[in-house]
């Protein structure tokens, strides 16, 4: 059955409907007309081939030809170029960035002690001179506690001795084991700082021989064995600060620069 058309209904075509627009005060041509030409210069703003600024000067570290003082391409421009003397984020001579790619630096010792690869010495070193100075500091305690502790029986022992008459070398003086304790405490913490500060190799070498001397005469006279803590914290300290070394000669010599930044 075909409905029939109400005679009231008007036909919507493209005249009505262009003609409600124009009543309705709003149209698309008011924007944009295809019809119309279309300005590709842009007034001048989009010319691809720039005139030079009669201001600008040119050279090395002068203003940009083109764009003066502040532009993009030239030399000593404020943006990203590749001219000379640039301030910009540039691989230009004389540019305050740095780029690690095209100038590759060597590491200095500080930072390759720090960098992860040495992190093993760089952890005995560490831990040794801890280990050292508390070393150093716990003996002087302790024989300063005993002798304080001692002090009245000792003397009662030498005023026998000296009765007796046998002699000063019976005598025992606990000033001079003091001031002995208090220089080898002395002597043990700098040796500690030089391996902590400065990663030394003679402080290192030199506690060791040190405290393997000091063994083998307490061992003989107390027929005891004393500073064997500090003897291991040296010798781990004398390993690693000679590996540390090796290490970085090897850097100096055949390091690879750009891999390390």
């Amino acid at each position: 059955m075909q409905l029939k058309r109400d005679p009231e209904e008007k036909e919507i075509t493209k005249e009505a409907t262009i003609e409600t627009a124009k009543e309705s005060g709003y149209s698309n041509n008011d924007f944009f007309n295809p019809e119309q030409e279309f300005d590709f210069q842009g007034d001048g703003i989009f010319d691809p081939t720039p005139t030079l600024n009669d201001n600008a000067s040119s050279g090395v570290g002068g203003s940009d030809p083109y764009y003066g003082s502040s532009g993009a391409p030239g030399m000593n421009g404020g943006g990203y170029s590749s001219g000379v003397n640039n301030g910009g984020y540039d691989h230009g001579v004389g540019n305050d960035g740095y780029n690690p790619d095209s100038h590759p630096r060597k590491m200095t010792k500080q930072e390759f002690y720090e960098s992860p690869q040495n992190r093993k010495n760089r952890d005995r070193m560490v831990i040794s001179s801890i280990v050292i100075i508390v070393c150093a500091i716990a003996d002087w305690i302790r024989t300063s506690f005993t002798v304080s502790l001692l002090r009245s029986r000792i003397e009662k022992l030498n005023e026998i001795t000296d009765t007796l008459g046998m002699g000063e070398q019976y005598i025992i003086d606990v000033d001079a084991i003091m001031r002995g304790q208090i220089i080898a405490s002395i002597f043990f913490i700098i040796l500690g700082i030089g391996i902590f500060k400065f990663k030394s190799r003679a402080c290192a070498l030199t506690g060791l021989i040190y405290s393997i001397v000091n063994m083998i005469y307490v061992l003989a006279t107390a027929h005891r064995i004393s500073g064997y803590y500090s003897l291991i914290a040296f010798i781990y300290a004398t390993v690693a600060t000679f590996a540390l070394a090796r290490a970085w000669k090897d850097y100096e010599d055949h390091g690879d620069w750009t891999r390390e930044w």
